[in-house]
C-alpha cells in the first residue's frame, strides 16, 4: 500500500489540471462512504484515472462534510491547486451550492434520476411493479419457470428458447429496467398460457397495461441507443454529453409526437433537468472536440466561439484577431472518426495546428462524463461491483479499493 501510494504520489507531480470524481454511497450496515477519485491527461495524450481514497463520512452526509473530506484529500495528495472540477454522483446536496471547484454532476447519476423520478407516477409505476411481481411468480416457481420453458420450446426452438431467459430488474437503474421488460414482452404470450393454468389471473396484464409497457420500452430504447456511443471501458469525455442528449432529444420528441406519454415525459424531465440543448453551457468542451464539432448547432457554436475568445483573451496575451483566424481555421479543419482520441489529438496534431487553443481543450476534454467508469454505469456490472465492495469490512475498504483500482495501472 505505501509503495503504490508513493507510486502514485509521483505520478501526480507531473500532472498539470487535475479533475475530480467523487460517489456517495452506503453498505450493507447502512454506513455512508465516499470514494474519492482523479483523472488528468498525460504528455502522450492518454486519460489517467486513479482511486485517491475511500472514507467515511460517519452518518455526516452535509455539504459541508463533503467538502471538507475532498479538501483533506486534496491537501493529503499536494494537488488543491492542480484541481478545478469535481464530477459527483449521489450528492445533490452540492447541487446549485457555490465551491472553489466547478461542480459537474455525474451524466449516468442524472439519468438515472429523471428515471426515478418518472417512476413516481403512479399509474406506471404500478405497471412496472407488477411487471415485477411476475417475473418474481416465474423465478420463485420453478414448475411454472419449467412449463413456461416448455412452450417457448415447443413454439419457438430450443435455442430461441435459451436466450429467452427471464430477468428482473435493478430499481435503481433505467437500462435494467429495459432489459427485463423486453424480455416480458417478447414471452408474454407463453407466461399468460402458464398464468391462467396455474390460477394466477391477477398477474395477467389488461390491454391498457401492455400498451404502456410498449410505450415504456419505446420511450427508452432511443436512450439506450444514444448512449451507446460511450460503452466502453474506464472513463467517457465529458464533450460527448451534448451530443448524445440531442440525439435522445430528438428521438424522444419523435415518439412524443406518436402519442407516446412516456416518452414526452421523460421528455419534459431530461429538458428541465439538461436544458436547451442547442443553446447548452457545454457546447463549449463539444466544439473542442474535434470528434463532434460539426454536429452543434449554429447556436452553440456562437455560445462556443465566444466562451473560448473570453477565455483566452483573459489569460493569455492573444490578440482578438489571431484567435479569431486560429478558431475559424479549426472549425473549417475536418472532423476526427469518433473512434479517434481527442485528448491526444490535441497534445500532437491540435497542438501543431491551433497551438493557442491547445491548452484549453485538453483542460475541458479532460473533465470526465461520469463519476464512475462506464462498464459500472451504463451496466448491470455496477450492481455486482457496488454489492462487492459493500461486503467488504470498513477497516480494510479504502485499502482494498486503492489497490484494486490502481494497481493495474501502476504496474
Amino acid at each position: 500500500m505505501r509503495v503504490k501510494k508513493k507510486e502514485l504520489q509521483c505520478t501526480l507531480t507531473s500532472a498539470e489540471d487535475i479533475v475530480l470524481t467523487c460517489e456517495l454511497w452506503s453498505s450493507r450496515s447502512e454506513d455512508s462512504y465516499l470514494t474519492v477519485g482523479c483523472h488528468f491527461v498525460d504528455n502522450l495524450g492518454s486519460l489517467k484515472s486513479y482511486i485517491l481514497k475511500t472514507t467515511s463520512l460517519f452518518g455526516d452526509e452535509s455539504m459541508p462534510n463533503i467538502l471538507n473530506q475532498l479538501l483533506a484529500i486534496t491537501e493529503t495528495w499536494n494537488v488543491t491547486d492542480k484541481v478545478h472540477s469535481v464530477v459527483t454522483a449521489g450528492m445533490p446536496q452540492l447541487k446549485g451550492n457555490k465551491t472553489r471547484w466547478t461542480h459537474m454532476p455525474c451524466f449516468s447519476d442524472v439519468l438515472n434520476a429523471v428515471f426515478k423520478d418518472v417512476m413516481n407516477n403512479a399509474e406506471l409505476s404500478y405497471i412496472l411493479n407488477k411487471c415485477c411481481n411476475i417475473i418474481q411468480f416465474f423465478k420463485y416457481d420453478s414448475e411454472a419457470e419449467k412449463k413456461l420453458t416448455e412452450l417457448q420450446g415447443k413454439l419457438q426452438g430450443k435455442l430461441q428458447a435459451n436466450q429467452e431467459e427471464l430477468i428482473m430488474c435493478c430499481r435503481d437503474r433505467w437500462l435494467t429496467w429495459l432489459d427485463m421488460l423486453q424480455r416480458l414482452d417478447k414471452q408474454y404470450r407463453f407466461m399468460v398460457m402458464v398464468l391462467n393454468e396455474r390460477g394466477q389471473t391477477d398477474l395477467i396484464l389488461n390491454e391498457n397495461e401492455k400498451k404502456k409497457i410498449k410505450n415504456f420500452i419505446s420511450a427508452l430504447e432511443p436512450l439506450k441507443k444514444a448512449i451507446s456511443t460511450m460503452k466502453g471501458k474506464g472513463f467517457e469525455t465529458i464533450s460527448v454529453m451534448v451530443p448524445v442528449m440531442m440525439k435522445l432529444m430528438d428521438a424522444l420528441g419523435q415518439e412524443a409526437k406518436r402519442k407516446n406519454d412516456v416518452a414526452k415525459m421523460l421528455l419534459s424531465k431530461y429538458k428541465h433537468e439538461f436544458g436547451d440543448v442547442n443553446n447548452h453551457k457545454l457546447a463549449t468542451v463539444t466544439f473542442l472536440d474535434p470528434r463532434y464539432k460539426k454536429q452543434l448547432t449554429d447556436d452553440n457554436n456562437r455560445l462556443a466561439i465566444n466562451k473560448v475568445m473570453t477565455e483566452l483573451s483573459a489569460g493569455i496575451a492573444y490578440s482578438t484577431d489571431r484567435l479569431k483566424v486560429q478558431l475559424d481555421k479549426y472549425k473549417a479543419y475536418p472532423p476526427n472518426a469518433e473512434q479517434s482520441n481527442p485528448l491526444a489529438w490535441w497534445r500532437h496534431t491540435g497542438k501543431e495546428k491551433f497551438f493557442e487553443l491547445s491548452k484549453l481543450a485538453v483542460k475541458k476534454l479532460g473533465v470526465v462524463s461520469t463519476a464512475v467508469p462506464l462498464e459500472r454505469a451504463f451496466s448491470r456490472d455496477g450492481d455486482q461491483f457496488c454489492n462487492l465492495r459493500s461486503s467488504i469490512k470498513p477497516e480494510h475498504l479504502n485499502m482494498v479499493l486503492f489497490l484494486n483500482s490502481n494497481w493495474a495501472i501502476q504496474s
